[in-house]
């Protein structure tokens, strides 16, 4: 018999539609019922533990995604997911065209963390270079001595972005060098207590956000789904 119930509150109808029927983990269905206004981060990771067990339910969940999240941001993280499947498959050509349709788009800052790392791994660096541009957007707009405030993850972009930039043949700007200064004297990140992007405070002062806890960067999602993703780092 089909599943008629309507959806928790704060879900979309058309969302809850679409997932209603699929085998969900349990532990993501508990959490959809305790924090229905959390639907896109706990779905989205719900997606990654499908693909562990059931790659159709994993499909099926984020294309439901990709339609009918509620925020723009979580319906871009779906559609990188979905190319990531995709390119595991075999399916690189359509893998690329959905990269390209999220370009074409506009990735928010999280979504262009990740595709600026997925494309300069595949000698993408043109591409890259304008995703790392998106992330760094606000960095670029303070004057570069400003970048010897960040610590290192808050440089992590700033150095994506002066790598691509070298393997396109540009010229260092005063960004980079600023950034290329301040990265020969940070501590490796493992060394560091803090992961955020403001001035860097002693050591050990902070402890590192968990994997559930939002990302530093802004992004909305979750630490391990953002920079703390394997991907992002």
């Amino acid at each position: 018999m089909t599943d008629t119930s309507p959806a928790p509150a704060a879900v979309p109808q058309p969302l809850w539609d679409a997932i209603r029927d699929l085998d969900l983990p349990k532990r993501h269905l508990r959490d959809l019922t305790a924090h229905p206004e959390e639907a896109g981060e706990i779905l989205l990771d719900a997606v990654d533990v499908l693909r562990g067990r059931d790659e159709g339910a994993a499909h099926a969940l984020a294309r439901a995604l990709r339609e009918h999240a509620p925020k723009a941001g979580h319906r871009q993280f779906a559609t990188h997911q979905i190319a990531v499947m995709l390119r595991a498959e075999g399916r690189a050509d359509e893998a690329d065209a959905l990269l390209d349709e999220l370009l074409d788009s506009g990735p928010d800052r999280g979504v262009a963390v990740l595709l600026a790392e997925d494309l300069a791994s595949r000698g993408d660096y043109a591409k890259a270079l304008h995703c790392y541009n998106v992330v760094c957007r606000g960095m670029l707009a303070q004057p570069p001595e400003t970048v010897a405030e960040l610590n290192r993850l808050g440089l992590m972009p700033l150095l994506g972005r002066a790598r691509m930039r070298e393997a396109l043949g540009m010229a260092p700007d005063a960004h980079d060098l600023a950034t290329r200064s301040t990265d020969a004297y940070l501590p490796p990140l493992d060394a560091r207590a803090d992961l955020g992007g403001a001035p860097n405070p002693p050591l050990d002062t902070a402890p590192r956000p968990g994997r559930n806890d939002p990302c530093s960067c802004g992004s909305g999602r979750k630490y391990k789904k953002c920079c703390g993703s394997p991907l992002a780092r």
